[in-house]
C-alpha cells in the first residue's frame, strides 16, 4: 500500500528552500535544525508541522533530535541539508596546514583527510546524524567548486565517509536554471541510499540553458531531446506590482496584484500552496536609494556591469575597477538572472532592476530562487535577503526529491 507521504528531515534547514521543493514533491518535513533563529523564524511561518529547532547542531545528540521529530531510529525516509564546508578551499587547506605545523590543531597530517578538518565539523556532524537516524535517503548539497579541487580529492573522500556508513553515495554538479528556476546556479549535490540494489536517483534537466553557459548536459541528455527555453528574469518578476516605497519603520505592507500574470512561470509562483494567506505580494518594499544611484541605474543599459560605465559615471564613486568590476551589476530582462548571494543583503548593486532605477526586492529576489508567493519570510529585510541568499532553489530541490520518491514508492508499495 502506498504510502501518501514520505518524510524528512532538514539540518541546516533555514530558511527552506530544501524543505519546500521536497514538499512539492510530497514529503513531509518532521523536524528542521539551525542555528540561524530568525532563519527559523521563516521556517515556522512556512512549515508549522514541523519541529523547528533552533539549535546548535554540534550540541544537538541524535537522540534528541529524534525524540523532538517524534520517530525512531530508521524511521525517517531522507536526510536533507547543506552543511558550511569551508577547508576544501585552498586558502583553507593551507592555513590548516600551517597551524598543524605550529602544534596549533593537534592532527596526525598537516593534510587531513576532509572529514578529519576541524573546519569541516558541520559536515561531520551531517554524516554522524545520518549515521545514527538510518534514513533511506540522503542529500547534501553545497558549493561546486568542490568537484574541481585537488582534482575531486575532496569529492571521494565525501562519498568513502557516507559509504563507511553503509550508503552507496554518488556526486553531480546541477544547474538550477535546468529545472525551471529563473537562475544560473550551480550547485554540486550528493545523493545516497541504503536500499539493497537502488540505484542513485538523478533528475533530468527540464530546460536549456541560456546561450554562452559553460555547463554542458552530456551527462544528462540524449542529442536531440526537446527542452524547454530557460526562465528568464521578466517571465519571474514581470507581473508583481510596484514595491512600497522603503520608509524607515514601515514593516511589510502587502500589496495587492494588479496585473495578470503572463507566463506559466508566474501562475505557478502566485497559485502553488493557495497563494499567500491575503491573496496579495509581502516582502516587497524597495530599499531607499541616493540621487546618484537613481541616476546611475537609469542610464545603465540591461546587462550592464561596472566595468561598461562610462569613466565620469565611474568617478561619482572612486570605486577601482580590478576589484570592483561587478560592484553594480543590471539584470537583463531576456535572460535568467546571474547567481543570487547572501551578499544582496549589503546593497543590492549587483542585482539592479532591469526597468526601475532600484535594486530588487525580497520577493523579486525569492521570485529569482523559485520561491512561490506563498512562503512568507521573517526578520528584518536585511535578514530576509541573507536567506533568499542561502536558500537552495525549491524547484531545483523539486527535481531531485521527485526521483528519490519514484524510487521510494517502487521500493515500499
Amino acid at each position: 500500500m502506498r504510502r501518501a507521504k514520505f518524510t524528512l528531515i532538514d539540518l541546516f534547514a533555514a530558511p527552506g528552500g530544501m524543505s519546500l521543493g521536497f514538499e512539492m514533491a510530497g514529503f513531509k518535513p518532521l523536524a528542521a535544525v539551525d542555528v540561524d533563529g530568525k532563519g527559523m523564524l521563516t521556517y515556522s511561518q512556512n512549515f508549522p508541522g514541523a519541529e523547528a529547532i533552533v539549535a546548535d547542531i554540534r550540541k544537538l545528540s541524535s537522540e534528541e533530535l529524534m525524540r523532538r521529530a517524534g520517530i525512531s531510529r530508521g524511521d525517517v525516509d531522507v536526510i536533507i541539508g547543506g552543511p558550511p564546508c569551508q577547508g576544501f578551499s585552498t586558502i583553507g587547506r593551507v592555513k590548516i596546514a600551517s597551524l598543524v605545523k605550529e602544534g596549533v590543531w593537534n592532527l596526525k597530517s598537516s593534510h587531513p583527510r576532509f572529514i578529519d578538518d576541524p573546519r569541516n565539523e558541520l559536515y561531520r556532524e551531517f554524516v554522524r546524524v545520518v549515521r545514527d537516524l538510518q534514513p533511506l535517503f540522503f542529500v547534501m548539497e553545497n558549493v561546486p567548486g568542490m568537484m574541481s579541487y585537488r582534482n575531486g580529492e575532496i569529492v571521494r573522500e565525501i562519498i568513502e565517509d557516507f559509504e563507511r556508513i553503509g550508503y552507496r553515495t554518488e556526486a553531480r554538479v546541477l544547474n538550477a536554471v535546468w529545472f525551471g528556476v529563473p537562475q544560473v546556479r550551480k550547485r554540486i549535490f550528493f545523493v545516497g541510499t541504503r536500499l539493497p540494489d537502488v540505484r542513485v536517483p538523478w533528475p533530468r534537466p527540464t530546460h536549456a540553458e541560456p546561450e554562452g553557459a559553460q555547463i554542458t548536459l552530456e551527462d544528462f541528455m540524449g542529442t536531440g531531446t526537446k527542452l524547454k527555453p530557460p526562465v528568464t528574469v521578466w517571465e519571474a518578476i514581470g507581473d508583481l506590482p510596484d514595491p512600497a516605497p522603503g520608509i524607515p519603520g514601515l514593516a511589510d505592507p502587502p500589496i495587492p496584484y494588479d496585473k495578470p500574470p503572463f507566463c506559466e512561470y508566474q501562475k505557478f509562483m502566485r497559485e502553488w500552496g493557495g497563494g499567500p494567506p491575503d491573496g496579495r505580494v509581502h516582502n516587497h518594499v524597495s530599499r531607499l536609494h541616493s540621487e546618484r544611484d537613481v541616476k546611475v541605474f537609469n542610464l545603465m543599459q540591461e546587462g550592464m556591469w561596472w566595468k561598461d560605465l562610462p569613466p565620469e559615471i565611474k568617478g561619482l564613486y572612486g570605486y577601482r575597477d580590478d576589484i570592483f568590476h561587478d560592484k553594480i551589476k543590471k539584470l537583463r530582462r531576456d535572460r535568467p538572472s546571474w547567481t543570487v548571494v547572501a551578499h544582496l543583503y549589503k546593497d543590492g548593486y549587483m542585482y539592479v532592476h532591469p526597468v526601475q532605477p532600484r535594486t530588487i526586492t525580497v520577493r523579486e529576489a525569492a521570485r529569482l530562487q523559485s520561491f512561490p508567493d506563498r512562503f512568507i519570510f521573517r526578520g528584518s529585510r536585511t535578514d530576509q535577503f541573507k536567506q533568499v541568499g542561502n536558500a537552495v532553489p525549491p524547484l531545483m530541490a523539486r527535481a531531485v526529491a521527485s526521483e528519490i520518491r519514484a524510487i521510494l514508492e517502487e521500493e515500499l508499495s
